[in-house]
Order: structure tokens, then C-alpha cells, then sequence
């Protein structure tokens, strides 16, 4: 069987050499640029959007407990909580909720559109967002 030739005009190899050595330009100098770790720390504003607390860790003293007591005891403080849940204590709040579990009834209830956000005073969104981080991203912790 004889060997049949291909005949390449000089402008396609000129074409293809040119192409090859963009592409090893390019992979040259992609190989001499070092991953930057993120410089932003910031909110991503995730799940309720943007809120004002930042990216600090959450616990139930000093960041959620204000909130419940300013907004929640009124209801769900005393002996005879409205819908049988207590905010009285920690042990309380976390009872029957599953921490780390964002379809918890805290979370939920507290998210817009939930049953208690309305009650959230002041900047809701913050509010929610800081009960959502504190309930599934912190586990519920109790102190820092």
C-alpha cells in the first residue's frame, strides 16, 4: 500500500506555529501567577442578604440572647410561653432545635417571611441573618 503524502501550505504552518507559541506565551505566564488568598473577610450577605454584623462568630450570650430578650420574651419569656416555646434560658432556646440544621423552627420562624419576623425590631434582616449563623454555621455555641 503506498504511503500517501500531505502537502501543508507554508500559511497554514506559519498559522499553526504562531498559534502554538501564543499558547505556550499563555501558559508560560499563567504558570508565574501565585493564588492570592481572599483579602475580603466581609458579609457575603448570605442567605437574607446584606446585613451589618460582619463575619465575627456568633454565640448565644452576648450576640443572640440581646435580640431574643428585646424582642421575644414579651411572648415566650414567662411560665406560659406563647406556642410552647421558652426563651427564658439557653437551654430553652436550643431545645428540640438541631444545631447546625438551618430548617430548624427557630431559624425558620425568624427568616423573612417566617411567623416571627415580624417581631424582629430594628434591622431585621440583621437580626435574622445573626439567629441563621448562630443556629447553623456556630452550632448554637453558647459562648465565644
Amino acid at each position: 500500500m503506498p504511503v500517501r503524502r500531505v502537502h501543508l501550505s507554508k500559511d497554514f504552518l506559519r498559522t499553526w506555529w504562531a498559534w502554538a507559541a501564543l499558547l505556550a506565551a499563555t501558559l508560560a505566564v499563567s504558570a508565574c501567577v501565585q493564588a492570592q488568598p481572599a483579602t475580603d473577610g466581609g458579609d457575603p450577605g448570605f442567605p437574607f442578604g446584606p446585613s451589618a454584623i460582619g463575619a465575627q462568630k456568633l454565640a448565644y450570650v452576648p450576640d443572640i440572647k440581646p435580640i431574643l430578650d428585646r424582642d421575644c420574651t414579651q411572648c415566650h419569656g414567662g411560665r406560659e410561653s406563647a406556642g410552647g416555646y421558652s426563651t427564658a434560658s439557653y437551654a430553652n432556646v436550643v431545645a428540640g432545635q438541631r444545631p447546625g440544621d438551618a430548617s430548624g423552627s427557630l431559624v425558620v420562624t425568624t427568616a423573612p417571611g417566617g411567623s416571627m419576623y415580624g417581631y424582629l425590631s430594628g434591622d431585621r434582616v440583621t437580626s435574622a441573618t445573626m439567629i441563621f449563623r448562630w443556629m447553623v454555621y456556630y452550632n448554637a455555641a453558647q459562648t465565644r
